[in-house]
């Protein structure tokens, strides 16, 4: 095919209707400063109005101690919208970051909240509390108002700063609490110790660690002398458990058992091709001990309930009658839309909790489920009351469709290690709902709605994975969680690969391949990095109204769309001269890495897939749309920009596997053998 000539006939209808564009632009910039910005400073707004960054206040730290996180409203001058801080340390590190003044504009007015007259504190655990404000909060310019740091309080991310209107109400409270008190220079210049997404990614190593303590710690457990053989000294599983004393194994002998079991002692119930099956009526076993070690059975026959709806009707009535309403089709309710939420987030529990399971575990801490295998049209693994648990090779066979099935396990409250498992079809595979601190690693999933499921957890680790065909998405983060790390996870052939919420998010070294939407950079004050996303419909798509994360060192191979915007201001995918390799970006008349590449740009969207792209892309009037872009708001809205492309893949070698692999890609054994190295990119 002939060259595109952008100086020809067929050019100049483009070039025209570019310059045209350029002209009405220039029109915008002129009129976009009319007006100095300082003649009027805006009053503050209600904080309900603001787009928040920095610290969730809505988490259950916060909400179980009743405490208070310093707030910060900033107007910016080419956002339309005011953005609040929760945390003033997180406002100020973002001052001189190098990135928000680039996507927000410059600061025209600060405002912190006060406390003077909030009887302000710290609850027994030390974080910063202030009673509720007599009707609005008071809010003071930040400039005009006095801090103190380095005093006892903190927030559930480390230390904080605490502002009042008074200098004397101030020293009140360091003489109280200590610390010293500053005028705004001084908080500016100062350095906090905070959590971020580096902190979060300094932590991987030590999580996977804390997995194979737990999993020791299980393997001794469950090492009990054996005391009774089903067959020999009783004729049933029920029959021996009943029997044997606390701290024995009890053997089950290969064979099939048709009947239930309810273990009440801490037990081992070890198996030798044994098989456990139910009579199709609620739970096969069910565990209410601590430091009981199952091994060894294949489990069926479990119920077809996958939730109790008395149990959720009880806790509407308890929440005054609330309930349902604002569910969507498939039982989830959407983040932040009801005033009702905390009555769902009972129904949930209550619900999920309670429905059939291969095991089932009710208040049973130290639980250890090793060499299991579970078909089941309900849940595989039930935890629910602190039934903290450690699973290894566990294989759950859920139901074709994932609409008649549940989960393969199901952890409410209760912290979860898995390794080495497999889950495949049912609903989701690993579903944990306020089950912070739980690990999910080296484990395959198929053919669920979800692989892996988060609900109100934080402090997780999800690594060395594989899903493939998931119906909804491969890993799914809701619901205001912190300090997650996904890392080394591969998901391909999935309606989404990576879809994360919350802050101080730890997203890398993960492949991403033949998805329709390889990852969404959803969750606030995060890194991604190092993340292959190859052959996907849409590689990445940034979603957060007010970006707050960082983008860096990832590899765009192949998608039909490298990335895609929500409304919202610029976003800078770089790290200073580090950007990302996008397929594309480094062809045409330029020295490879010299020209920002914009992804959500029709001509640079394009350069990887139409040759002719190449030379629009390089013609006068797209060099001075370039130039305007990032000065003017309305040209920058829902728009992506790399001002520093890799000129070449970061990881060559993973994104050749990913488009080379045949229909059974990696295992998890393969993931799990060399856990990426965590080259440090900058903070978040």
């Amino acid at each position: 095919m002939a060259a595109f000539d952008p100086y020809g006939d067929r050019a100049r209808p483009i070039l025209l209707g570019l310059a045209l564009v350029a002209v009405v632009v220039g029109i915008v910039t002129a009129g976009a400063f009319l007006g100095d910005p300082a003649d009027e400073a805006p009053d503050p707004v209600l904080y309900d109005d603001v787009v928040e960054l920095g610290l969730s206040s809505e988490t259950d730290e916060l909400m179980a101690e009743s405490a208070t996180v310093p707030r910060a409203q900033v107007f910016y001058s080419q956002l339309q919208y005011v953005v609040g801080y929760n945390g003033i340390e997180s406002f100020t590190d973002r001052l001189d970051d190098g990135r928000t003044e680039d996507q927000f504009g410059y600061p025209l007015v600060a405002y912190v909240e006060t406390f003077d007259d909030r009887e302000p504190g710290t609850t027994a655990s030390g974080l910063f509390a202030a009673s509720s404000p007599t009707g609005t909060p008071s809010w003071a310019p930040a400039d005009e108002a006095a801090y103190v740091i380095d005093s006892d309080a903190r927030t559930p991310a480390g230390e904080t700063v605490v502002p009042f209107e008074t200098e004397t109400a101030a020293e009140s409270f360091a003489a109280t609490h200590g610390g010293v008190v500053v005028d705004w220079e001084a908080v500016r210049s100062t350095s906090f110790d905070v959590d971020s997404a580096a902190t979060v990614r300094s932590m991987v190593s030590e999580r996977r660690d804390a997995a194979d303590e737990r999993l020791a710690a299980a393997e001794r457990r469950g090492d009990r002398p054996v005391s009774i053989v089903v067959g020999d000294d009783e004729p049933t599983i029920g029959a021996a458990v009943d029997a044997a004393p606390p701290n024995t194994t009890v053997v089950v002998p290969p064979g099939t058992y048709e009947e239930t079991v309810t273990v009440t002692e801490s037990i081992t119930l070890a198996g030798s091709d044994a098989r456990v099956s139910g009579d199709g009526n609620g739970s096969v076993l069910t565990v209410r001990a601590p430091n009981v070690a199952v091994s060894g059975l294949t489990i069926d026959g479990t119920g077809n309930q996958t939730r109790d709806p008395d149990a959720a009707r009880e806790a509407a009535t308890a929440n005054g009658g609330a309930g349902d309403g604002n569910e969507t089709a498939d039982g989830e309710t959407t983040d932040g839309e009801t005033a009702a939420e905390e009555t769902w987030d009972a129904n949930i529990q209550l619900g999920y909790g309670h429905g059939d399971a291969g095991v089932r575990a009710l208040d049973a801490p130290g639980l250890f489920v090793d060499d299991v295998i579970i078909e089941t049209d309900a849940s595989g693994l039930l935890l629910r009351d602190g039934s903290n648990a450690v699973v290894r090779n566990l294989t759950v066979d859920g139901t074709d469709e994932w609409q008649d099935g549940f989960m393969g396990i199901t952890g409410i409250e209760s912290q979860v290690t898995v390794s080495d498992s497999a889950f495949t079809g049912g609903r989701d595979g690993v579903y944990l709902h306020r089950a912070d601190g739980s690990i999910v690693r080296n484990s395959s999933f198929a053919e669920n709605r979800y692989g892996t499921h988060l609900m109100y957890t934080g402090d997780a680790l999800i690594a060395d994975n594989t899903f493939r065909d998931e119906e909804y998405g491969g890993i799914t983060v809701m619901t205001r969680p912190a300090r997650n790390a996904i890392v080394g996870n591969d998901v391909r052939r999935s309606s989404a690969g990576i879809q994360a919420s919350g802050t101080r998010t730890y997203i890398g070294h993960n492949t991403l391949a033949d998805n329709g939407l390889g990852l969404s950079t959803s969750s606030r004050g995060s890194l991604y990095e190092h993340n292959v996303l190859v052959d996907n419909e849409q590689g990445a798509r940034a979603t957060t109204v007010v970006p707050s994360s960082r983008v860096v060192a990832n590899d765009f191979v192949g998608n039909d769309d490298h990335a895609g915007a929500g409304a919202g201001a610029l976003r800078v995918w770089a790290d200073g001269d580090r950007g990302n390799y996008w397929e594309g970006a480094d062809i045409g008349l330029h020295d490879p890495g010299e020209r920002a590449y914009q992804p959500t740009a029709p001509v640079d969207a394009a350069l990887h897939r139409e040759p002719a792209a190449v030379a629009v892309r390089e013609s006068p009037a797209v060099a001075l749309l370039d130039r305007l872009r990032g000065t003017v708001p309305g040209a920058r809205s829902g728009s992506i920009i790399d001002p520093a492309p890799a000129t070449e893949p970061y990881a060559p070698e993973r994104v050749a596997q990913a488009r080379e692999r045949g229909p059974h890609d990696a295992s998890p054994t393969e993931n799990a053998s060399a856990p990426p190295t965590l080259v440090p990119a900058g903070g978040a």
